[in-house]
């Protein structure tokens, strides 16, 4: 039975495998699959972001970026689709929604009982202050 250093030498080598396929396959200039990125953070958890780096043949600085934005993230809850239940706040006492991203970026939304929300003036609004 291999000790963790293996498996993790082992999940490397696996790792650098699927990596290349996708550099063979990929189009000009195209990033690396969210996937591929998930994995490697993982990996330089246990064994060390230079290792991981050097050994994948990725950038050093890009894989050290995720790694620290994926703690963050464990802290603060994982990024992803929410879906709000619009008529059920709307039916409840006033109440707000807070939306803010890594960038500082935050989006209050106030919801006042009986008054309809215009979703995509909100969503454009917040692509637009978002740049």
């Amino acid at each position: 039975m291999a000790d963790n250093g293996g498996r993790a030498a082992v999940r490397l080598r696996e790792l650098r495998g699927r990596i290349e396929r996708w550099r063979r396959t990929r189009a000009k200039r195209s990033r690396m699959p969210a996937a591929l990125w998930v994995a490697a953070t993982e990996l330089a958890r246990e064994v060390g972001t230079y290792r991981v780096a050097r050994e994948l043949r990725v950038a050093y600085g890009s894989l050290q970026q995720r790694l620290e934005g994926s703690s963050e993230r464990d802290q603060r809850g994982a990024r992803g689709f929410v879906e709000i239940d619009s008529g059920a706040l709307l039916a409840a006492p006033p109440a707000s929604v807070e939306v803010s991203d890594a960038s500082g970026l935050k989006v209050v939304i106030r919801l006042v009982p009986g008054q309809a929300v215009d979703w995509a003036a909100v969503v454009a609004a917040v692509r637009t202050a978002g740049r």
